[in-house]
């Protein structure tokens, strides 16, 4: 064999094998698979609070420092059945429906941005009259929970999080994987979006249920993720909220008001000196290994925890395992 071709083989070989090294670090420890006897039932009582002209469903439980449970698309707070009652001993764990999602109040005028969820955040938390928060967020949730850590970080006493984005949209996109940027490429577009999420209703399909929690659910869990978007009204709740398939027009790198909140969110996360719980899963969805690095490399004061195999509702995966560590952080909190 020439001399060039075998540089070439072994040059190849190193990059793979760097990757595989690091990789490997990255998800350090087992591979630990979804956990058994997940609980399909959801034994909360209701509770609904008007703010303003909206009405806000959440479910409440325990006494003490508040824990707010933010959930992300498309589900609602469903995804924390349980999460709840194994973290609410001697704190108080609140876990709500954002606006058009669930059992909350869809606004007559459709908007339901990230502002207007923010507003919403705010209005809750002035209404309810919580102090020193930590907030558990993912997803849309997390956008949400993140603006109001930076913009209100003296009320804020720590953050856990998964499957988030808080990375500028570059890097962002660029992790993201083919399944999900393919996904992105056919909902970029006002009229394919509307066509796959309103007409088809894809959000209450049980293959998209299935594509986020990586599992197969029990029938039973299925409903409370489907109910909500039977209402082909409401299905405009996912069609007109943070658009992150407008980032898939040019790879992330050009201006976008997703882009520029990515940008905002990416640079308060970076200098936040706010605790941080970072879960993560192999492979994860909108987190992969590049996002874990981005982390490791950017967060100031942050607690790493690797769940095992998982997707992007990681509450469906592995939720004795995240209420466990989010405990034994939360202790450690001033």
């Amino acid at each position: 064999m020439p001399k060039k071709i075998i540089n070439i083989v072994l040059f190849v070989f190193c990059i793979f094998y760097f990757q595989l090294v690091n990789a490997q670090d990255v998800y350090a420890g087992k591979n630990t698979k979804a956990e058994k006897d997940i609980s399909a039932e959801f034994p909360f009582e209701s509770i609904f609070i008007n703010l303003g002209t909206d009405t806000v469903h959440y479910v409440e439980s325990g006494e003490g420092d508040p824990i707010l449970l933010l959930h992300g698309l498309p589900a609602n707070a469903y995804l924390w059945r349980n999460i709840i009652p194994n973290i609410d001993d001697n704190k108080k764990v609140i876990a709500l429906d954002f606006l058009g999602f669930g059992k909350s109040s869809f606004p007559k005028d459709r908007n339901v941005s990230i502002e207007a969820q923010y507003k919403m955040l705010v209005d809750f938390i002035e209404a309810k009259q919580l102090k020193n928060v930590t907030l558990f967020i993912q997803d849309i949730g997390s956008l949400v929970g993140m603006l109001y850590a930076t913009r209100e970080p003296q009320n804020v006493k720590g953050i856990a999080l998964f499957e988030a984005p808080f990375m500028p949209s570059e890097f962002f996109y660029d992790q993201l994987p083919f399944s999900f940027k393919a996904f992105m490429k056919l909902t970029r577009s006002k009229k394919g979006n509307e066509k796959l999420m309103v007409k088809k209703n894809f959000a209450g399909k049980k293959l998209a249920v299935n594509f986020f929690t990586g599992r197969k659910l029990p029938k039973k869990a299925y409903k409370f993720y489907s109910e909500p978007w039977d209402e082909k009204e409401r299905r405009y709740a996912i069609t007109n909220g943070p658009d992150p398939a407008v980032l898939s027009y040019t790879k992330g790198k050009g201006e976008s008001d997703f882009a520029t909140l990515l940008g905002n969110i990416s640079n308060g996360m970076k200098e936040t000196q706010i605790p941080i719980l970072y879960f993560y899963a192999k492979k994860g969805l909108v987190n992969r290994r590049k996002a874990v690095e981005y982390a490791k490399e950017n967060f100031k004061n942050a607690t790493y925890v690797y769940l095992g195999i998982g997707k992007h509702f990681l509450t469906e995966s592995h939720p004795k395992q995240m209420s466990q560590k989010f405990n034994e952080w939360f202790e450690k909190l001033k």
